[in-house]
């Protein structure tokens, strides 16, 4: 099964262009994590996605002029910070000097000395992606590591630390937003159902899925679904043509908020999606730290790794997703 995902995936790369690669080029990096620790005890709360925004943070910054914002809700204090410091903690939330050690459960958010903690909601979240103002060649990154709400897969956002209550995006709402702005956009989403912001198109198709009782299970491929999509499709996508999206499920999937596939000492620490995002960006997963890469990195390249590493038992329950382009997206 894996020779074949492999197959698919490299066939999908070959008949993609590449962008071309301008001479300068800012990235805006806005980073998302709430692990709604007002909802412990409630089978809500998530242990791995500061860890996770931590990780993508640090690595992202390889690519070089990289303008920052990072919004964290992180054991009932949120921040906003342009400039943020992580730090490495065992399990007692004791700092660590070295993430690399045998020690490490988490990264934390550090905040600076008087720093506001009092919170953010999703309206600044969307007010800030709103007003960036990326030229032609710019890219904006966009991370999401939290809930998505099953029904629509909105992605949800603590509101409220004092009753069980939570703001949350559409999909809709969402891409009205990032599809308005200049600039080449790459949205990562690694929460439950996010697959509902993956436009239809023929890579979706390829896909084949049969519906359970509580999730869709993946079941392997149509590629004479996926031909008929590129025929039928493929002049929908005027409105999308500068945006790629990876989500760590399918439509009506969870998203695990840890792995232990045995792939790594610190596997378990992150999201199952996350952690092999972060190896395809070139995150050194054995060492637990940031990397540069030395070969070129585009967006189709780390789906496909991402696809061809990802256990084939978890794709049956969580399938990570993309959609087919004419046009790949060069990162570095």
């Amino acid at each position: 099964m894996k020779a074949i995902v492999i197959l698919l995936l490299s066939l999908i790369t070959l008949s993609c262009s590449i962008e071309r690669v301008p001479d300068q080029r800012t990235v805006y990096l806005v980073t998302v994590a709430d692990d709604f620790y007002n909802f412990n005890g409630n089978g809500r709360k998530l242990e791995n996605v500061v860890t996770d925004s931590a990780a993508i943070n640090m690595q992202l910054e390889t690519l070089g002029e990289v303008h920052t914002m990072c919004f964290i809700s992180e054991e009932g204090k949120r921040y906003t910070s342009s400039n943020p410091t992580f730090v490495p903690k065992d399990k007692n939330g004791n700092e660590l000097s070295d993430p690399s050690s045998p020690l490490f459960r988490r990264f934390s958010y550090k905040p600076k000395e008087g720093e506001d903690e009092s919170g953010w909601t999703v309206r600044d979240v969307m007010e800030y992606l709103g007003k960036i103002e990326a030229d032609e060649d710019d890219i904006i990154i966009f991370t999401y590591s939290g809930h998505g709400e099953k029904k629509s897969g909105a992605l949800m956002m603590n509101a409220s630390f004092s009753s069980y209550e939570w703001d949350s995006i559409s999909p809709e709402d969402f891409l009205d937003t990032i599809t308005s702005l200049g600039g080449k956009k790459l949205v990562v989403l690694d929460s439950c159902y996010s697959g509902q912001y993956i436009p239809d198109s023929e890579l979706i198709s390829a896909d084949k899925f049969a519906s359970g009782d509580k999730e869709d299970r993946w079941i392997g491929f149509d590629y004479p679904g996926a031909a008929l999509s590129t025929y039928t499709k493929g002049k929908k996508t005027e409105r999308i043509k500068d945006l790629w999206i990876i989500s760590a499920s399918g439509k009506g999937q969870e998203a695990s908020d840890n792995l232990s596939a045995g792939d790594g000492p610190f596997q378990e620490f992150y999201g199952a999606f996350t952690y092999y995002f972060l190896k395809a960006l070139g995150y050194d997963t054995d060492r637990n730290l940031p990397s540069g890469r030395d070969k070129r990195l585009t967006v189709f390249q780390i789906y496909s790794e991402i696809r061809s590493a990802f256990p084939e038992y978890e794709t049956q329950i969580q399938t990570p997703r993309t959609y087919l382009k004419g046009l790949d997206l060069i990162l570095r």
